[in-house]
């Protein structure tokens, strides 16, 4: 099959078979001399040495009780393996993108795990003026895991869509313009959003849709025998699921080691919401198609994750994100069975549903936040996060309902924006694009034996 490389109809590019290399050369030179000029260690993981009198040479020891980013060494790991594994495994749904959805999603985390890094540095400058070096520590691969996510929630609307040059490119942009829109939202919109239900979600799910636009993708030229599945690629994506499900309220509270209160408070809510979203989105599904719809399972009972993001870290009683996260299930299952097909009939694509379960539910949850902030005391809200309180001494629940409305506005508009530009931009000549008879299908990218390799073995 490599050999035919050139010869495939889904491979169009200047450099044919060396399109791929090239771009992930280039890249990764890209990245690794910007890593150099713009990180650094961080403080505690530089070699100490005590240079007194009585010790002089001797190496200072710091203790683990002294660093308390250590202690979210095992949500950092949870929230790499939501991207690594959960997501890898949730992409495995299609029977001829099975090894696509899984590889591309890997080739998505190593690439932007290191980029982020650097995405750090330029958003600091840009907003700052200030060239000040990245420190790489758990908090930075942290924040590097959220970012990420958000680029693999866009491969999911762009599932089958883009070619591996493609997607390196969307890696290197995307991020940037996510960090831009966080500082937005963050410091100047003064909005907190601890799991990401817009920061992460739903800007991931908005720029696919503005992607798939710029790219001309339109529903009626994909094969529909490319969009089937299959019991073993459903299977492999309902793993997905169960990892996604398991791990997601150490995703929501990972970055927020320094209050363990808060981090607990998150855990939970992430925890009750969650749970919710799994009950009801199998419900409602039984109760739209009169059986269960095995995509509804494999993303729907995730959507309590997505909605309690923003305020997960809210002080409030343990029915609210119950009732949260319920919603946000029903919302999301009546999605996949309604709201997907109306939006293939408009000409919007999206090949993995993330729409239904990111984009969504995560603008939901902004908006339950905001009526959550306008029914509780200022004290039960600002206790939980004082960002907002330290600005202004005068600000008033009302005023942060406006500005978490506004914080929904200008994410939904940068990061369609930003995505229909990156849609047209990596339609140029030089990048490997897919052949509309090859949408979904990963033939042109895998060698492939045209029989099954038999292994023997040997009777001892």
């Amino acid at each position: 099959m490599s050999g035919d490389y050139d010869q495939l109809p889904g491979k169009k590019g200047m450099l044919g078979r060396f399109t791929l290399p090239t771009f992930g050369y280039v890249a990764f030179a890209l990245v690794l001399v910007l890593f150099g000029l713009t990180t650094k260690l961080d403080e505690n993981s530089v070699l100490k040495v005590d240079m007194t009198s009585n010790t002089t040479g001797e190496r200072v020891i710091i203790s683990s009780g002294s660093n308390a980013m250590m202690s979210s060494y095992g949500m950092m790991m949870d929230a790499t393996a939501m991207c690594v594994m959960g997501f890898g495994f949730l992409y495995a749904f299609c029977r001829k993108y099975t090894w696509g959805g899984i590889v591309f999603n890997f080739l998505i985390c190593g690439l932007c795990f290191l980029w982020c890094q650097v995405c750090t540095w330029f958003v600091n400058l840009i907003f700052t003026g200030k060239a000040v070096r990245t420190e790489i520590n758990l908090e930075a691969i942290i924040s590097a895991d959220l970012v990420t996510a958000a680029v693999l929630i866009t491969f999911g609307v762009a599932y089958g869509f883009v070619s591996p040059s493609q997607i390196i490119i969307i890696c290197l942009l995307e991020p940037l313009a996510m960090k831009i829109n966080e500082h937005i939202v963050v410091h100047f919109l003064h909005t907190s959003d601890a799991g990401g239900s817009i920061l992460t979600h739903a800007f991931g799910a908005f720029f696919g849709l503005g992607l798939t636009l710029g790219l001309g993708i339109k529903p009626r030229n994909i094969p529909e025998e490319n969009r089937q599945t299959s019991y073993l690629a459903d299977t492999f994506a309902l793993v997905g699921t169960i990892v996604l499900w398991m791990f997601w309220p150490s995703f929501n509270g990972s970055l927020l080691y320094d209050d363990a209160s808060v981090q607990q408070r998150v855990v939970v809510n992430t925890y009750l919401a969650i749970c919710a979203s799994c009950v009801t989105a199998l419900v409602t599904s039984n109760l739209v198609h009169g059986k269960l719809n095995i995509l509804e399972v494999q993303n729907a009972t995730l959507a309590g994750g997505v909605s309690i993001g923003m305020s997960c870290s809210y002080n409030v009683d343990p029915w609210v994100p119950v009732l949260i996260g319920g919603l946000a299930g029903v919302l999301s299952s009546v999605g996949y069975g309604k709201i997907a097909g109306c939006m293939e009939n408009i000409g919007i694509m999206d090949s993995a549903g993330a729409t239904q379960l990111h984009g969504i539910p995560g603008i939901f949850g902004a908006f339950a936040a905001a009526i959550v902030v306008v029914t509780t005391t200022n004290n039960q809200y600002f206790a939980a996060d004082t960002t907002f309180a330290e600005i202004d001494g005068l600000n008033t629940n009302m005023k942060q309902f406006g500005m978490i409305i506004a914080s929904v506005l200008v994410t939904m508009a940068i990061s369609f924006v930003t995505g229909l530009l990156n849609g047209f931009l990596i339609r140029v000549p030089v990048c490997g694009t897919v052949d509309n008879k090859l949408l979904i299908d990963e033939m042109p990218f895998f060698e492939k034996d045209d029989e099954p390799t038999v292994y023997h073995t040997t009777e001892a």
